[in-house]
């Protein structure tokens, strides 16, 4: 199945989660390795799950790891893709294995300028930025043409605002790399209501 955009789903931690993705033509599915962060999985519970996927990319999420061990948890559980949630040295980039997606977070009080030129100097290290926020609820006329500009010159995907309703609207005026959801917890072993991240990506189906 083929999905009008790239999409990456960050925070699996089930087969559920996985598996339905992967059927519905996700392009990167996210698993936090960061121990003690919420949300955690298991190199070897990755592992297992990434025995019962095919067709997409596996990045694995980190805080604060030393690259050393960033680079180990890639060779044990065949990453793909580095999401870095915290920002690195452009040295320590460079020494990670496979490509990095970079999460930078922007607010209401973010300057511009200054995230323009942080784009600028990291976007040769980095394959995307995830774009994430913890004020803005949404996007809109507020946000919307700073994003757009970002997406003229960088590989940015979407992590927040984005809905059913308004998902091939952001597309049209942004024009992102792609987007990035969140994956959910299972009710139990087995059962998993998929909700809103089911809706986007049934909007998404080309």
């Amino acid at each position: 199945m083929n999905l009008k955009t790239l999409v990456a789903v960050n925070n699996i931690n089930n087969l559920s989660d996985a598996r339905y993705c992967a059927g519905m033509g996700v392009d990167i599915l996210g698993f936090c390795l960061s121990e003690g962060s919420p949300g955690y999985t298991a190199p070897t519970a990755v592992k297992e799950i990434a025995g019962w996927v095919s067709g997409v990319k596996l990045a694995g999420e980190f805080l604060d790891e030393p690259v050393d061990l960033i680079n180990e948890v890639v060779d044990a559980c065949g990453l793909h893709l580095v999401q870095l949630n915290q920002p690195y040295l452009l040295d320590d980039i460079a020494t990670i294995k496979v490509p990095v997606i970079q999460r930078v977070t922007i607010n209401k009080d973010s300057d511009q300028s200054q995230l323009v030129d942080y784009f600028r100097v990291y976007h040769n290290q980095v394959r995307y930025f995830l774009i994430t926020t913890n004020d803005f609820s949404s996007i809109d006329e507020t946000n919307i043409p700073f994003l757009a500009d970002l997406a003229r010159s960088f590989p940015i995907l979407l992590g927040f605002g984005i809905t059913q309703e308004n998902v091939l609207n952001l597309l049209q005026e942004i024009n992102p790399a792609g987007i990035a959801l969140k994956g959910g917890h299972e009710i139990k072993p087995g059962l998993k209501t998929f909700d809103e991240l089911s809706q986007i990506l049934e909007e998404l189906e080309d």
